[in-house]
C-alpha cells in the first residue's frame, strides 16, 4: 500500500525539474503516534468536561486544540518553500555504498529532517551545512553497496517533524540522475609488461630516451618527468616527454584474463588501471566493441574506469 500511495503521488506531482521549490501541492502532512495520543488527551478532556460541566476542562480543551492546529501549521511550513537546488551521484566501486547528494535550501534554520524510500526504510545521511549561504546543506544520503553497472537512486521521501513532533509532513523526489558503478579492484594478478621493459631494460631505462619536447603537467604524471629547473626559474609546471615513451604503454584487455569469469576479470582490469595510473604510467585499455583508450592521468582513469562499469551491461 505504501508503495501505490507513492506511486500515484509522483504520477500527480509530474517530473521533478530543478532547482525544484516544495510548493503546497507537493507536501502531504499527517499526526505522528505522539499526535495521536495528543488528540486522543484532547478529546477524553472534551468528553470529561461536558460530563461533569466543567468550564475550566472545556477551556483546556479548546486551548490545547488551538495549540494543535498552529502545531500543524508550522509543521508544515518547515517544508514549504524549500528548494531541491541539486541532486548528484558520485561515481562509486561495486561493494560500497553509494551517496546521493541533495542540496537543499530553507527557510527553518532549525529543520529535523529524515529520509526514507518508498517502502519505509530510513536511510543514513549525513548533512554538511553551508556557512556561506544560510539555511543552506548538503545531505549525503547513503544507499548499500550497488552492482557495477548504471545505478538510479529510488524515489526518496523527504520528511519533517519539526518544530513540536506531533505532525509529519513529507514529499517525494524522483532525482533523474544516475551514477556509474565501477568494478571492484581485485585481483593479485602482476601487470602485463609494458613493450620494452623485458630483458634487457631497467627502471632507469627512460633516461636513455631522446627528450623531444615539453608539455604542460597533468594529473597523474610521475614527479621524475617534471622539468624541476625550468620550474625554479619561474615557469609553468612542464613535465618531459621522450622519443620512444609513448612505445612502452601497458596494455590491458580481456584476453590477458580470459580464464576468469567476465567480472572477476573485469575487476582485475580495474585494480590494474587503478595502480598503472598511481605509478604515472602510460596505459592502454581494449575491450570488445571498438573500445580503445590509451593516455595517462585523472581524465583517462576515469574513461576507463567508465568503459569498465558500462561493458557488457544494458542502461535502464
Amino acid at each position: 500500500m505504501r508503495e501505490r500511495l507513492t506511486r500515484w503521488a509522483l504520477r500527480r506531482q509530474g517530473p521533478d525539474v530543478l532547482p525544484l521549490t516544495l510548493n503546497r501541492r507537493r507536501l502531504y502532512i499527517l499526526p505522528t503516534r505522539a499526535g495521536l495520543v495528543f488528540a486522543g488527551l484532547i478529546g477524553a478532556a472534551f468528553v470529561a468536561g461536558i460530563q461533569y460541566g466543567s468550564g475550566l476542562a472545556l477551556l483546556l480543551t479548546f486551548w490545547l486544540t488551538g495549540f494543535a492546529l498552529a502545531a500543524m501549521l508550522r509543521t508544515h511550513r518547515s517544508l514549504a518553500g524549500a528548494r531541491i537546488l541539486s541532486v548528484s551521484v558520485p561515481p562509486q566501486f561495486a561493494a560500497r555504498p553509494v551517496s546521493v547528494h541533495l542540496q537543499l535550501q530553507a527557510r527553518a534554520q532549525a529543520l529535523e529532517l529524515a529520509v526514507s524510500t518508498a517502502s519505509g526504510k530510513a536511510l543514513p545521511f549525513e548533512g554538511v551545512d553551508d556557512v556561506q549561504v544560510p539555511g543552506q546543506c548538503t545531505l549525503a544520503v547513503n544507499f548499500p553497496p550497488a552492482r557495477r553497472g548504471r545505478w538510479t537512486p529510488p524515489p526518496l521521501g523527504l520528511q519533517s517533524h519539526a518544530p513540536f513532533g506531533l505532525f509529519r509532513v513529507w514529499t517525494w523526489l524522483e532525482p533523474r540522475v544516475q551514477a556509474d558503478i565501477y568494478p571492484e579492484p581485485l585481483g593479485e594478478r602482476p601487470m602485463p609488461e609494458a613493450p620494452g621493459d623485458g630483458t634487457g631494460s631497467s627502471p632507469s631505462a627512460i633516461g636513455l630516451d631522446e627528450m623531444t619536447w615539453l608539455r604542460p603537467f597533468r594529473d597523474g604524471d610521475s614527479p621524475r618527468q617534471v622539468a624541476w629547473k625550468a620550474y625554479a626559474r619561474e615557469m609553468p609546471l612542464l613535465v618531459r616527454e621522450y622519443r620512444g615513451q609513448a612505445q612502452r604503454e601497458r596494455e590491458f584487455g580481456l584476453e590477458a584474463v580470459a580464464d576468469l569469469p567476465l567480472e572477476a576479470a573485469l575487476s582485475q582490469l580495474c585494480a590494474w588501471v587503478l595502480e598503472s595510473s598511481a605509478r604515472g604510467e602510460r596505459y592502454r585499455l581494449r575491450l570488445p566493441g571498438d573500445i580503445d583508450l590509451s593516455g595517462s592521468g585523472a581524465a583517462h582513469r576515469e574513461q576507463c574506469l567508465q568503459q569498465l562499469a558500462r561493458f557488457g551491461v544494458v542502461d535502464p
